[in-house]
């Protein structure tokens, strides 16, 4: 047997062996047991990586034992560390107090002004009345629609196109025009409650500031995990974030809400409830966004390389939208449920936004080392499982859509690239250090 795969054999046969003690072990040092296993799945996964170059890794039973310790060990310290780290910044955006603004920054939320103006000129006209009327002066929504002569559903979704506009041009603030002026987040607020006094902007003067200060995140954090990587993040209000292996999200703290951008991969979310701030996932897409809604919950997204988004509840419920600005379907989901939401392009050939509403048993199972696939085109199983493979895949466009049911360990991958043709018509092979999934002649 070559030796490299004899070694990795051994550390998983090690590993294996040791993985209860393990978990207690990490359970006592993080005082979190999901804590403890994401550190023991990214234990297996920097052991797998070492296995590949054989020399750093020990070979006897007890040697090796105690090596798979010190390697979780330091996880668990870089996992509190971080910890603490998010903590003192938090500790730091809610000491604020308020200051005086000094030149720059008024002429920084001069800036921040014209961008929301601008964006609210662009708006259709009652789209923009709605917007101000609601948002700024805080009239009811319902009132707006009788006024209008229209249903409270459309008043609706000229909110959510005047939101989503106005969120836009404040984004682009603070990444382009305002970024010369930037200082941290929290400097930034500490100066919006002083700048209120400042009325001559029209559009509402000091109501249209405060609406400003609350568009404005009080805490941001992007997270990106590599491949064959898991993260779990701690959140200043108590919520922690999971982040999968090849996967990128923002998180934005607002004064009235709570927003995470799903860029890349999959995610877990524990979200402690606030009824004052809402918590919602966006998986923005080439044509709609996705969003998740949380009523309190523990639940997964994944986003998949196709567009697809899957939605996965542990515990508690969400709502899922969909958006093209307007909001095209809405589906709520409960403990143990599942659902898939379809790419744009398969919308608009089937008509339909929603897929697959079922039960499932483990919401995100690759905290716990497994990826499941129900009824799962080939090509979509092989891409999710790109992110822990150590070697590269290639898919024939004849048989990527295929589809194959069933659960992989992460640990396994390869095993289960080997196995396909036992599955599913199509020959598996490994040359050049890659694999080629071709279809069976």
């Amino acid at each position: 047997m070559h030796p490299a795969r004899s070694d990795t054999a051994s550390s998983r046969a090690s590993f294996l062996d040791s993985y209860r003690d393990l978990l207690r072990f990490l359970t006592r040092r993080t005082g979190s047991s999901d804590d403890a296993r994401a550190i023991a799945h990214d234990t297996w996964i920097r052991l797998a990586e070492s296995g590949q170059g054989a020399s750093s890794v020990p070979t006897e039973p007890a040697e090796l034992r105690a090596y798979i310790f010190t390697v979780a060990r330091h996880l668990a310290v870089d996992h509190l560390r971080h910890r603490s780290v998010v903590q003192r910044h938090a500790d730091v955006a809610s000491s604020d107090v308020l200051q005086s603004p000094d030149e720059s920054e008024s002429l920084m939320y001069r800036q921040a002004m014209h961008a929301v103006e601008g964006a609210l000129s662009g708006l259709p006209e009652r789209a923009r009345q709605v917007f101000l009327r609601n948002k700024v002066h805080g009239e009811d929504q319902g009132q707006l629609a009788r006024e209008f002569g229209v249903s409270r559903n459309m008043i609706e979704r000229d909110m959510m196109l005047a939101m989503d506009r106005v969120e836009a041009a404040m984004t682009r603030w603070h990444g382009a025009g305002g970024a010369a002026h930037q200082r941290p987040v929290a400097g930034r607020r500490k100066s919006l409650a002083a700048l209120l006094s400042l009325s001559a902007f029209g559009l509402g003067g000091a109501s249209l500031w405060r609406w400003v200060a609350q568009a404005s995140p009080q805490w941001e954090l992007s997270v990106a995990t590599e491949h064959a990587q898991t993260r779990r993040v701690a959140l200043p209000d108590g919520s922690y974030l999971t982040l999968d292996a090849s996967s990128r999200a923002e998180v934005s703290y607002y004064a009235g809400r709570r927003m995470v951008k799903l860029l890349v991969g999959a995610a877990f979310f524990e979200v402690t409830t606030d009824p004052e701030r809402p918590f919602s996932v966006d998986a923005v897409r080439q044509n709609d966004t996705v969003r998740v809604t949380v009523l309190g919950t523990r639940f997964g997204v994944d986003r998949h390389a196709d567009e697809v988004v899957d939605v996965a509840v542990e515990s508690g419920r969400v709502r899922v939208d969909v958006i093209d600005p307007y909001r095209l379907g809405s589906q709520e989901l409960g403990a143990g449920q599942f659902l898939s939401v379809l790419a744009p392009a398969a919308r608009r050939a089937g008509g339909r936004v929603f897929d697959k509403l079922e039960i499932r048993s483990d919401a995100a199972g690759w905290r716990h080392g497994v990826v499941a696939f129900s009824d799962e085109p080939l090509a979509r199983a092989i891409d999710r499982l790109r992110r822990y493979l150590p070697r590269p895949v290639e898919v024939d466009a004849r048989v990527a859509a295929l589809h194959i049911s069933g659960q992989v360990l992460i640990a396994r991958s390869e095993d289960f690239l080997a196995a396909l043709p036992n599955i599913v018509p199509v020959r598996s092979t490994l040359t050049d250090g890659q694999w080629r999934i071709t279809r069976r002649e």
